[in-house]
């Protein structure tokens, strides 16, 4: 009887956790990732953000292969923001970059953009709840020697999943690996708000996978962001 109610908690927890997905393709496939830093002159990283919703954000909801466009502004510089961007496949990319909105928005921030670099990845996890707002954003690029890239991915993966099925305040965990240099992974993870992020990194779950995680890391950095708003996308 209590193997049963063993079991049957085990379920219901399941069941209860089910607001979480993988970003896939209705094939099943993983879709076209790559990250974006955009970086304004001094001051003017307000208005480049401000054109992107006035000019972006009303085509770019209706693209269906659009699937996500998460970003933030970095805490320690406020002219630089870094995106992951997520689409259906290289098609839905050339619809959504070719577009009307996309050329005149282009066009209005050129004389404010300082820079502007594209990092093609592949997608590793790209796992996050069903629907919901995230508040905080954190990102790490981790450099793995090649002999230990593997089994990193395999933790790394292991942890990005549990953590947003388990722990209700991570919105989102992305993990990707860039595709010149795969040994070099990239992570965005969103949190509904600081309390959730801070009960994340101080739990038992997260500081067992660091332990295994330290040894097979080479070097790492850490960005930490401004309070952003972050709305998750329903669209696959």
């Amino acid at each position: 009887m209590r193997k049963f109610l063993a079991i049957l908690g085990v379920i219901l927890m399941l069941t209860a956790n089910v607001s979480a997905k993988s970003i896939r393709t209705p094939e099943g496939n993983m879709p076209r990732v790559q990250w974006a830093v955009v970086e304004s002159v001094e001051g003017e990283m307000t208005r480049i953000i401000d054109m992107g919703a006035r000019i972006l954000a009303p085509t770019t909801a209706k693209e269906a292969g659009t699937y996500a466009l998460y970003g933030a502004i970095e805490k320690n510089n406020k002219n630089l923001l870094r995106l992951l961007e997520i689409y259906a496949n290289d098609e839905a990319y050339r619809i959504h970059s070719t577009s009307e909105a996309f050329q005149q928005y282009r066009a209005e921030r050129l004389p404010i953009l300082a820079g502007l670099k594209i990092l093609p990845v592949n997608g590793i996890v790209l796992e996050q709840k069903n629907h919901g707002v995230g508040t905080v954003a954190v990102t790490n690029r981790f450099e793995i020697a090649p002999i230990n890239l593997a089994t990193f991915q395999k933790l790394i993966s292991a942890e990005g999943i549990r953590a947003v099925r388990e722990d209700s305040g991570v919105m989102g965990a992305f993990v990707t690996a860039e595709q010149s240099r795969p040994n070099f992974i990239h992570t965005m993870i969103i949190f509904s708000d600081e309390n959730a992020a801070q009960k994340y990194f101080t739990s038992n779950a997260y500081k067992n996978y660091r332990r295994q995680a330290e040894k097979l890391i080479q070097a790492e950095n850490k960005i930490d962001y401004k309070p952003t708003k972050i709305q998750l996308s329903e669209k696959f």
